[in-house]
Formats: structure tokens, sequence, C-alpha cells
């Protein structure tokens, strides 16, 4: 993990920073998973996943003065040609995956957050991003651009809304609505503007932790 998704990104601007520090212009696009910084599910991803992030942002203070911007951008759900194949579904018909999957009714293409990197690579004022990590669906909004489809994902208040329609349901969830809940409580632990909402899913999840450890949850 940490030699493809790390070294392999050190390697790439090791050999391409100097091609734009030579013409005192460029952007260096880390890609990553995740716009905040909560903890993503496993040690060595979760190492990966922020390492990249934390090199936009190291290479944003370097790079500045040499006219080189630097940043961060992470896609939602990915409906890579790899998801559609574990989902057993093709481009064409990838909505018959939402029954099984609901979460996946906001996915994304590819080109998706690959229009969201070219529109920074076309905005001038783009360094007053340096540094920074951004979201497809927030940069859709900002600059204006759809994916293939026409639709402009926003996985961001999809998720949102989906934790807070679990929250206030009266019915015990099954283990995926457990691990997005948990997914949430990880986005928002450390922001201590969201500590009311840390608080909430806390409590969800000592309520029916319990329940489903004991077989009582479907």
């Amino acid at each position: 993990m940490l030699e493809r998704a790390v070294h392999s990104h050190i390697i790439t601007s090791r050999h391409g920073v100097p091609l734009m520090v030579e013409r005192r212009a460029g952007l260096v696009v880390e890609v990553t998973d995740g716009d905040t910084p909560g903890y993503r599910g496993s040690l060595f991803y979760d190492l990966a996943k922020h390492s990249v992030v934390r090199l936009g942002y190291a290479m944003a203070a370097e790079l500045a003065p040499l006219n080189v911007t630097a940043l961060a951008v992470t896609p939602g759900f990915l409906r890579s040609e790899a998801v559609l194949e574990t989902m057993g579904v093709s481009e064409s018909n990838w909505r018959d995956a939402i029954a099984s999957d609901p979460y996946f009714a906001e996915s994304e293409t590819p080109c998706y957050v690959g229009r969201a990197i070219a529109a920074l690579a076309a905005d001038p004022d783009v360094s007053a991003k340096a540094g920074g990590v951004y979201a497809s669906w927030t940069l859709a909004k900002e600059y204006g651009f759809t994916d293939v489809d026409g639709r402009q994902p926003d996985w961001g208040s999809f998720f949102l809304r989906q934790i807070r329609e679990l929250l206030d349901r009266d019915t015990p969830p099954n283990p995926m609505e457990l691990f997005a809940v948990q997914s949430r409580l990880y986005q928002v632990e450390q922001d201590r503007s969201q500590a009311d909402e840390a608080t909430r899913l806390r409590r969800f999840l000592d309520r029916y932790r319990v329940d489903h450890d004991a077989g009582d949850s479907p």
C-alpha cells in the first residue's frame, strides 16, 4: 500500500515537478480518499490516504515561491471499472446494483474527478487553493462541470442525509448501516464544531452494537 499509493506519488513528483519549476508554472494534484481528517478504516489504507494529502500540503509550501501549486482531490463513491465488476454490473446498467447497495445511487465515474482536476488546471487563480484537499462534488458546484451522464453527484450531502435518516429511524440498523454510522463518526470526531453530532453517533452505536453483537439485529 505504501509503495503503490505513496512512494509512487513521490517518484512521479520527483520527475515531474522539476519540469514545472523550470517553467515557473504547474499544478500537482494528489488523489486521495476523503476530505476529512478521520480514520479511513484500516491502518495502512488510512496512512496512505492521509500521506498523499500531506504531500500536497508540504509540496504547496515548498513550491509556492516557484509559482507551482500543489493540492489534493478526492472523488466520492467512485464507479470505477473494478467497482462495476465487483457489483456485477456495467456502466450501462449500473443502477441495477442500487438494490444491493443503496449508497451506490450517488456514485460517480472516474471522469467526474478527472473533470474536477481539469477545471482546477484551467483556473488562473488555482494557487489560492494550494495545500488544501477538495472533493469532486464541491468542485462541481464551484466550476459547473457534470459527470458523463449530465448528473452532479454530491456524495458528501448524500451520505450525510443517509446518516441522519438512520439516526432518526426507530428500526434497528443492519451491519452495513452500522458501518456507515461508524464511518461518519470517524469523519467528525476530530472536529470540535461537530461535537454534538459525534455524541449522537456514539450513542447510536453504543445502543445498537450491543444488540447486533448479541445477534438481535438483522
